[in-house]
């Protein structure tokens, strides 16, 4: 008998069913890298940064300069930076734990270049919601350009809304000269925009006036309306771009949750993926997003400063585990 053959959308969904399905084991070491962090602090910072699982801050996020609930990173001893660096690691890639120590390293090469009191490494805040391991729990790290919201349960953990951001995009003097902490997101846009020809670069440029930050803000609860390319008019070699870029959100993140989280959009309807854009690629004053449903990955330079950008990962979804808590709650029920 014939076997059926497989087509790369059917592919794409076997990939996904098999990224899914496997226990995560990132989880269970955020389980205990969650219990040893919070082992390290004095009672009064845990009770700092300790708050019920329930609480309406879990799901409060911001990324602009401004004092946050928790504990700040800089009151932490050694050890207890040594043990959030784990927690960190558990939930993060190599690259996605660079980029986000990158962001506070900036906020003091910031304050260097525009003297401020409230520009401070230190004042990064953590937050932990209820208890590692035990049932649904979560943590965050945010301040200036950086909010960090991770969801665990179980075996399988979320990891959006992931805001990071930059000022200065590229360090000019000092001990950090050369350090481009978001330098990726920005190079393989500028790749797959400079391989689209005549017509496909008309159909993925918005018509809208640039954008001058990221749009998918706290606010927005809503999904992009369907504008852009879609992935399917792209050649095999810009396809392969768009993953590229793709990757540099994704990526962000440890590497079998990275490969879930591209094996859902791979597997998404060929009309669902797709490309948009709009300003300058060559200067950098640009803004792009990627869309898949429910799915965006946003890049929004500031204003008209190319040394200043913000890029977003949002899945209406799964933003602080709403998926997997619905699951949650539908079983207790």
């Amino acid at each position: 008998m014939k076997h059926p053959r497989l087509t790369l959308a059917s592919l794409a969904t076997l990939a996904l069913c098999a990224a899914l399905s496997r226990p995560d084991p990132a989880a269970s070491a955020m389980d205990d890298a969650g219990r040893a962090f919070l082992a390290s602090l004095t009672d009064e910072q845990r009770e700092r940064c300790s708050f019920a699982f329930s609480d309406e801050e879990r799901t409060a996020w911001a990324y602009l300069p401004g004092d946050r609930q928790g504990l700040r990173i800089g009151d932490l001893d050694s050890d207890a930076r040594a043990q959030f660096t784990l927690l960190m690691q558990s939930a993060l890639s190599t690259s996605g734990y660079f980029k986000a120590e990158g962001v506070m390293t900036l906020e003091g090469v910031l304050r260097e270049l525009q003297p401020d009191a409230n520009r401070d490494p230190g004042k990064y805040a953590i937050t932990v919601f209820g208890d590692p391991g035990e049932g649904p729990w979560a943590w965050t790290l945010e301040g200036h350009h950086l909010s960090i919201n991770i969801t665990a349960h179980a075996d399988d953990a979320r990891s959006t809304p992931l805001m990071i951001g930059v000022a200065p995009a590229i360090v000019r003097d000092g001990p950090h000269a050369g350090l481009r902490v978001m330098g990726a997101e920005l190079d393989a846009a500028r790749a797959l925009i400079h391989s689209l020809d005549a017509k496909q670069r008309a159909a993925a440029q918005l018509k809208e006036t640039r954008p001058t930050d990221v749009v998918m803000k706290p606010a927005r609860s809503e999904a992009f309306p369907t504008e852009g390319i879609l992935a399917s008019a792209l050649d095999d070699s810009q396809r392969a771009a768009l993953h590229d870029l793709i990757a540099e959100y994704t990526g962000n993140l440890t590497p079998q949750r990275a490969r879930a989280e591209e094996a859902r959009l791979h597997a998404a309807s060929p009309d669902a993926l797709r490309f948009a854009f709009t300003g300058d690629a060559t200067t950098g004053i640009l803004y792009y997003r990627v869309t898949s449903g429910s799915t965006s990955f946003e890049y929004a330079a500031i204003g008209t400063d190319p040394n200043h950008a913000h890029a977003l990962w949002r899945d209406l979804d799964q933003d602080f585990g709403l998926d997997l808590l619905r699951e949650h709650i539908s079983k207790d029920h």
